[in-house]
């Protein structure tokens, strides 16, 4: 910057604040200087840092496989959800059931289909990888119904043949693997990116001893642990990831997401890191091309043009180049400050008790904590389950409109009585109602009552 340039800028900031205007922080524009963005390159392109392979079963398995399409994937999850009038989440591994004869049809061709699609690309797959072809043959099911074509489109195909590879990262202090084109359930609704892959991570079953400090530093109680942990279960450990989804970049012990904004509660998460302990988060993070904004977006290195990416554009480039989401498993598996920046985000963003929710009843409406209604451990695992991964409580305040209208209930606090079938009506991914190790709510004492 020129001494004119700063005179010229600073006269502008004191003239916005005479005329009683408040002067704007500069914005960030830049994340990385010029040397570290040579350091981070050439970090990355050392020898062996950085290896694409087959995986290592290819040779008895062949180089060529049959996965199912990101288009397919797509198009299942919006035929679901037009075919059935269903504007809400579908739920993962769970098709939705057939509301009537018509649907029941609809349903038979999709199934035919992806059975059609999948035989033929296992049988494509087979043959290109000079492998003996025993299958017995099938009938194309034809083209998309028309009924179909006006609601969801005319239908892609479901399975295609693929050449999954692994992409071996090699950090001083940690070897990973990961597969990309990743083999889904049969009819997964939410399969985005073949670019992208996946590790499960250490789950945290059964490491209460090695894990309990960590929540214990980020303020948590004991029971607060106990739900976490259990919601987690279907989620992953602190080091696990998952490109391939609709949940663009996701990381750690209950996938925080950047979604396609590439921000979220992913960018919340290296946020807290990053103003609690900036030390530890350069260490962790920009050392290696990953970074955020003030107002928590993405920001990730383009390590072969020196580009920033961000938002978006960095969620994108994370997936697209493997080494960027490997450093997130690294953290995960080294960092205490970054899993406490998860134990910390989970709490804020996600646990239920102090959220406030607004029931309508007519011209009255009721109001309150959700922790006040809901106490017990596995009723809160459960509103905390539909929470991390839809967003948001689906339906619980329609069931509490119900729930009143049956019971009579003139006030908030009037709905605890009633948590055991609260919570039976919203689960969701698991039934935490049948978990031994979680404190369950009393039956309802208020069912006589019922109609009265």
């Amino acid at each position: 910057m020129t001494s004119l340039t700063f005179a010229i800028r600073t006269l502008s900031l004191c003239a916005l604040t005479v005329l009683g205007i408040p002067a704007m922080a500069p914005i960030q524009t830049s994340f990385f200087t010029d040397a570290e963005k040579k350091a981070i390159s050439d970090y990355w392109n050392q020898d062996g840092r950085y290896i694409v392979a087959f995986p290592d079963d290819s040779d008895t398995k062949g180089i060529y496989q049959a996965r199912q399409t990101p288009d397919g994937s797509t198009w299942l999850l919006n035929y679901y959800k037009k075919a059935r009038g269903q504007s809400s989440k579908v739920i993962p591994g769970r098709k939705p059931e057939a509301q009537n004869d018509q649907q029941k049809e609809w349903d038979k061709w999709v199934e035919t289909k992806y059975a059609y699609d999948e035989w033929a690309a296992t049988k494509a797959a087979a043959g290109q990888n000079g492998f003996p072809v025993t299958m017995e043959h099938m009938e194309d099911p034809g083209a998309t119904p028309a009924d179909i074509v006006t609601f969801a489109g005319a239908a892609p195909k479901f399975v295609d043949v693929v050449t999954p590879r692994v992409h071996r990262i090699n950090f001083e202090d940690l070897k990973a693997e990961f597969p990309d084109n990743i083999k889904v359930r049969r009819m997964y609704s939410y399969y985005r990116f073949s670019d992208g892959v996946m590790h499960v991570g250490d789950r945290m079953k059964g490491r209460e001893k090695e894990l309990m400090p960590l929540f214990e530093k980020g303020g948590l109680s004991d029971s607060e642990y106990k739900i976490m942990a259990a919601v987690s279960i279907l989620e992953g450990g602190f080091d696990s990831i998952n490109t391939y989804d609709t949940g663009y970049v996701s990381v750690g012990f209950i996938q925080f997401a950047s979604l396609s904004g590439g921000a979220g509660s992913l960018g919340q998460t290296l946020k807290t890191m990053k103003t609690r302990e900036p030390s530890a988060y350069h260490r962790n993070f920009r050392r290696f091309g990953i970074d955020v904004t003030e107002d928590g977006k993405l920001v990730a290195l383009d390590i072969k043009t020196g580009e920033e990416k961000i938002g978006a554009d960095a969620a994108m480039q994370i997936i697209k180049d493997r080494r960027l989401i490997a450093v997130f498993h690294r953290a995960g598996k080294l960092s205490e400050e970054y899993r406490i920046a998860q134990i910390l985000t989970a709490k804020s963003q996600y646990f239920p008790a102090q959220d406030t929710l607004e029931v309508k009843l007519g011209d009255k409406t009721l109001k309150g904590k959700i922790g006040d209604i809901v106490k017990s451990e596995a009723g809160l695992a459960t509103l905390m389950d539909r929470k991390v991964n839809t967003g948001k409580y689906g339906d619980l305040e329609s069931v509490l409109a119900s729930m009143a209208l049956s019971y009579k209930v003139e006030s908030w606090e009037q709905f605890a009585p009633l948590e055991y079938e609260i919570i039976n009506a919203m689960e969701y991914r698991d039934n935490y109602l049948e978990r031994k190790d979680l404190s369950q709510p009393a039956p309802s004492k208020a069912t006589a009552n019922r109609g009265k």
